[in-house]
């Protein structure tokens, strides 16, 4: 596994303990708080009634109102945080061209929907930014950025998932800058959801201590990442080197860790071995610490079976005393802090500590203030809902024996090629097989919509109470796993990564709807871990038992190759041999009304919903069982524009997988354009003109608009195309009118109503 070699050279940061990272890093170094009462609303209701709130934060400080308007809270402290970060790391955006974001967030634009106090007849501007990957679309948007833009919703572990990927952006060459982490505003919602769950101390928590339960916080922290060679060669300061990182699940349950804190254990574990050092050089752990009765021993106890006893001598500390749980913002604000606390040589401390509890004794836990010490190698781990954890392993910069003069980077590696083995689709147009080719041009369905129980399809792959977007999920990561050609998997070493752009909005209905009819403090515990959109990654996980890297995304329409990429990155960078790439969507009436708000109605094309999964995996690794993939994957290509200037973004996207596939475009045979006719009307017909000579496709008219599944959707018909014999293959060419005899080479392009825009090439 290939070292990152990526330098940390810029941080932002927003908390209730400061408004910028000297605030912040000095009330630290003081001993103090955040958490204090609950001021922007009423939790007379609730078991606690405290909380870590940004005060005096005035969104006319720092944004126009015509701003405010485009921008939720979330999006705000975001903007604020970056702001800081960026200028801090001296970027230079008329030199440096390719500029991405990786966006963590739990509660994306909850306030907007919030503060309507209704799921029906709703606002279209404050509904348009309540979509998960609005807040990131639009920070990217107001920073004028052209690179990879994507929202991670891994829940709690999504800014430490967002530092990750956006190493991946930047090592592959997707990207020559990456600003990465995450933001969340407190909300109502899901501060009753908390409650629901008895999951908040009513004192400031302190994490390991005799007093267990969470103090939930909000604000925002962001990285500006590059290489480490271009960071030392333009004299930028180097806050840290991230050497490797590792993402898991637990497949476990939706709300608890696992009670051996085995995920987590694998996540350390994939991280160290990425930077290719002994777990012997691991001197300091900042732990996720909730201070929550089943995280806290848990964590600890899977540290301590991978370290043994070199564990003793390794300092930990929680840093959610300072500035309590801050859900998807958290991985970046602990990153970011302890990157402070570090260049100060000292570690950060566990506040609010009187005694362990049981399970939770250490002998090297950092308590209530700051220690001095300069470990060599850190790890930062988090966990989330849904089972997801991140660790993110980096080198103090700070430590006596760090010199530039010690970097070394990777040798040439061997180049891997990534194949698809398996697919399987549930959609009004797949067969009972989930395969979709022999239906296409039959006649249309008159809706869209599914009628699909998978209880009915299979019992014991169901749950009471699960709503249609897993129903549809679990079903074609069935299919993909039946109809593959690799066998004697094991599903504990299969990684995952799925996309969806809403997630399933008939729980939101539900858990939000509990909260208007009765009042906050009766808010559903039933419905609330549906909430997060990583809710459906983690019941894939449970119900196949996928146990490596896994993570879950928005992005508004391209997520489905966006799922397939990171799932390529993950097998090239050595991560997993094989991983499932899936993506969904689900209607409902509070899926209608987002609709409305972006313009998604005045689309020729029905919205449909349904899931895709694809099966991933080194080919060489199927080769030594005797297997050839269906096809390869052979590059890909990304850009956004958030002025929708679609036909250049999709230039951008096209040249970049051109040249990233080693293809010229005389070699493509076909395209296949997932669009949503809306904001990329004129860009597909000037696609088809400026490649006139290769054959410019959209299944949308036959199959209806998917956000999120659409791409996968296209990709798996090129994928049964190619695969087809040649008499048979020639029949569907002549059924699609393309002047073509053989099909070995196809381009899948995909768009977002935000701007953002994907293509992969793919050959037989």
């Amino acid at each position: 596994m290939n070292s990152l070699k990526v330098a940390v050279t810029g941080i932002g940061i927003l908390t209730s303990i400061g408004h910028n990272k000297e605030e912040v890093f000095q009330n630290m170094l003081d001993n103090q708080t955040g958490i204090g009462p609950i001021q922007s609303f009423d939790v007379q209701e609730f078991i606690s009634q405290i909380g870590a709130e940004i005060s005096s934060f005035q969104p006319s400080d720092h944004f126009t109102p015509e701003e405010q308007k485009g921008l939720d809270r979330c999006a705000q402290y975001a903007v604020v945080s970056i702001k800081e970060a960026l200028e801090e790391a001296r970027v230079d955006q008329t030199v440096e061209k390719t500029i991405g974001l990786a966006f963590g967030t739990c509660n994306g634009g909850l306030n907007s929907l919030e503060e309507q106090r209704a799921l029906q007849e709703l606002d279209l501007e404050k509904t348009r930014n309540y979509l998960f990957y609005q807040q990131g679309d639009a920070v990217a948007k107001y920073f004028g950025l052209t690179g990879p833009v994507i929202t991670l919703n891994t829940a709690c572990a999504a800014s430490g998932n967002a530092i990750g990927y956006a190493c991946d952006m930047i090592r592959h060459g997707f990207a020559d800058v990456m600003i990465a982490g995450g933001s969340d505003s407190m909300s109502t919602s899901v501060y009753a959801g908390f409650n629901a769950l008895k999951a908040l101390n009513d004192q400031p928590c302190s994490p390991y201590n005799e007093q267990y339960g969470l103090s939930l916080g909000e604000g925002s922290a962001f990285l500006v990442l590059e290489p480490l060679e271009k960071a030392l060669a333009r004299d930028a300061k180097v806050y840290t080197v991230v050497e490797g990182y590792g993402l898991s699940s637990d497949a476990y349950h939706e709300t608890a860790p696992q009670p051996e804190g085995q995920g987590i254990r694998k996540a350390v574990e994939m991280a160290i071995e990425q930077g290719n050092i002994s777990k012997d050089e691991i001197d300091y752990i900042n732990t996720h610490g909730t201070g929550t009765k089943a995280n806290d021993p848990a964590e600890l106890r899977g540290l301590r079976a991978y370290f043994g006893k070199q564990f003793d001598n390794i300092y930990v500390s929680s840093s959610k005393a300072y500035f309590g749980h801050n859900l998807g913002a958290a991985a970046a604000i602990e990153y970011a802090t302890t990157l402070l606390a570090l260049e100060q040589g000292l570690l950060p401390a566990t506040l609010h500590f009187s005694q362990a509890r049981e399970g939770c004794n250490h002998q090297k836990l950092v308590t209530n203030e700051m220690k001095s010490y300069k470990p060599k190698y850190f790890l930062c781990n988090n966990s989330a809902f849904g089972g997801h954890n991140s660790s993110i392993l980096s080198k103090n910069v700070y430590h006596p024996a760090f010199s530039p003069a010690t970097i070394t980077t990777s040798s040439a590696e061997e180049k891997k090629r990534i194949g698809v083995y398996g697919y399987g689709t549930i959609h009004r147009l797949a067969d009972h097989d989930g395969t979709l080719l022999s239906n296409l041009h039959q006649d249309s369905p008159t809706t869209f919509q599914l009628d699909f129980s998978l209880k009915e399809y299979n019992r014991s792959l169901y749950e009471r109470r699960m709503n249609p977007l897993t129903q549809y999920s679990i079903a074609a990561c069935d299919l993909a796993l039946k109809n593959t050609s690799l066998s004697n998997i094991d599903n504990e070493q299969i990684g995952l990564v799925y996309g969806t752009s809403r997630g399933s909005l008939k729980s939101a209905e539900k858990y939000l709807g509990s909260i208007l009819e009765r009042g906050a403090g009766n808010a559903s515990s039933v419905y609330f871990p549906d909430m997060v959109l990583n809710s459906t990654a983690g019941k894939l996980a449970k119900k196949f038992g996928i146990k490596g890297f896994s993570s879950s995304h928005s992005s508004g329409g391209i997520d489905g190759l966006q799922a397939i990429l990171y799932g390529m990155t993950s097998i090239l960078d050595g991560k997993q041999s094989t991983v499932l790439v899936g993506a969904g969507d689900e209607r409902s009436g509070l899926s209608d009304e987002i609709d409305r708000a972006m313009n998604l109605q005045n689309s020729s094309y029905e919205i449909g919903e349904g899931s895709t999964f694809l099966l991933l995996a080194d080919t060489k690794v199927a080769e030594e069982k005797g297997l050839d993939p269906i096809a390869t994957i052979e590059g890909f290509g990304q850009a956004f524009s958030g002025q929708n200037d679609m036909d250049q973004t999709i230039q951008h996207a096209v040249e970049q997988c051109l040249q990233n596939a080693n293809l010229s475009e005389d070699e493509i045979d076909f395209i296949f354009y997932h669009n949503n006719n809306v904001t990329d009307i004129d860009a597909f017909l000037q696609l088809k003109e400026r490649l006139g000579h290769i054959p410019v496709y959209t299944l949308n008219h036959l199959c209806g608009y998917m956000e999120s599944n659409g791409s996968l959707f296209h990709a798996q018909v090129a994928l049964e195309l190619l695969a087809l014999p040649k008499e048979e293959q020639q029949s569907m060419i002549h059924a699609f009118g393309w002047p073509k005899n053989d099909l070995r080479t196809g381009l899948i392009i995909t768009t977002s109503i935000n701007g953002n825009s994907m293509a992969m090439a793919i050959r037989k």
